[in-house]
């Protein structure tokens, strides 16, 4: 018996891809999202109708259901220049931000609501939009006004990690999703045992998701509210969730970064692909870094690729001024 016919992908014509998309189709028509993405669009409606003539709005560009009502309704009663900022880093595997170039050209009928200009805060961003398919005329730079603070962090002073005389400085970096700030947690908590005793655990909870003592017996926590800037000149290693940007605050300071890798899901960190960063799946995997890191040092060029931090506000005040 042949196994051509077993192993021959099948033409995607006969390929059945409605059961991936029967439940969102149904609640973005006649359920909760459907109810609710009508209400943004009355609510839009009125808030433009009722105001005088903006010559250019700002909103932070994440793509979700309630910016596409914004601009649709912006541009209904004529108001200027709608330029969406996504404030922080743009991710590999976060589709929000990526659609079928078609989506994007002028002579699509159905081409979905577009801000006039897209705000981005450096050149990853920058490329990974290009890399999209996006319209390079319409995406200017920015500074990245929430990294703005690294201007004033050093890298940490952490290359001789196991020349130090104290235990290991762990700073953990939570997730806004429970169930992946649970996954980091139970992954350290498997390895609490085999982690030296002067190990010391700081925890900076996201807001959204706050980390409790008592949920982790088997570890020596210390969780704190701190400013990150401060915890990362105080860490000697940040273990990251699978999709916090804090990675990339952590990372950027030349603190070494250790992330959970999710083995059911898609990479989602914003240090996808950056060489020097420890993906962990498993407790071995975990171990294994925690006992081997050293200090990346982050170069320049690495820096300045990554966010435009410039403390004059050139390119802000450039915008600024031409919308006046």
């Amino acid at each position: 018996m042949s196994l051509k016919g077993l192993i021959d992908p099948a033409p995607i014509d006969k390929v059945n891809l409605w059961p991936l998309f029967a439940k969102d189709w149904h609640q973005s028509t006649v359920g909760t999202t459907g109810i609710s993405n009508s209400l943004y669009c009355n609510l839009f409606d009125a808030a433009m109708k009722s105001l005088p003539k903006q010559n250019a709005g700002f909103y932070l560009q994440e793509n979700q259901g309630w910016e596409f009502a914004l601009i649709q309704t912006w541009n209904i009663f004529n108001h200027c220049r709608l330029i969406g900022v996504p404030h922080s880093s743009v991710r590999f595997w976060d589709l929000r931000y990526f659609f079928d170039p078609c989506s994007y050209s002028q002579s699509n009928i159905k081409r979905m609501p577009l801000p006039y200009q897209v705000a981005l805060n450096g050149k990853a961003a920058t490329d990974a939009y290009l890399a999209g398919g996006y319209p390079s005329n319409d995406l200017i730079q920015v500074e990245a006004l929430r990294y703005l603070y690294l201007n004033n962090v050093n890298e940490v002073p952490n290359a001789n990690l196991q020349h130090k005389n104290y235990g290991l400085r762990l700073l953990v970096l939570g997730d806004y999703l429970e169930s992946n700030t649970r996954r980091q947690m139970c992954l350290l908590m498997k390895v609490a045992s085999l982690l030296s005793e002067d190990t010391s655990i700081t925890v900076k909870s996201h807001p959204a998701c706050p980390i409790c003592v008592e949920d982790y017996p088997e570890l020596s926590l210390s969780i704190v509210t701190e400013p990150l800037a401060q915890l990362l000149s105080k860490c000697d290693v940040a273990y990251t969730s699978s999709v916090t940007s804090a990675a990339v605050d952590a990372f950027y300071s030349g603190v070494p970064v250790i992330s959970l890798a999710d083995p059911t899901s898609l990479n989602m960190s914003p240090l996808r692909g950056v060489s020097g960063v420890h993906f962990v799946r498993t407790p071995d995997d975990l171990i294994k870094a925690l006992t081997s890191i050293s200090s990346i040092p982050v170069a320049d060029s690495r820096r300045q690729y990554l966010f435009n931090l410039d403390k004059g506000f050139h390119r802000w005040l450039h915008i600024l001024a031409s919308a006046i």
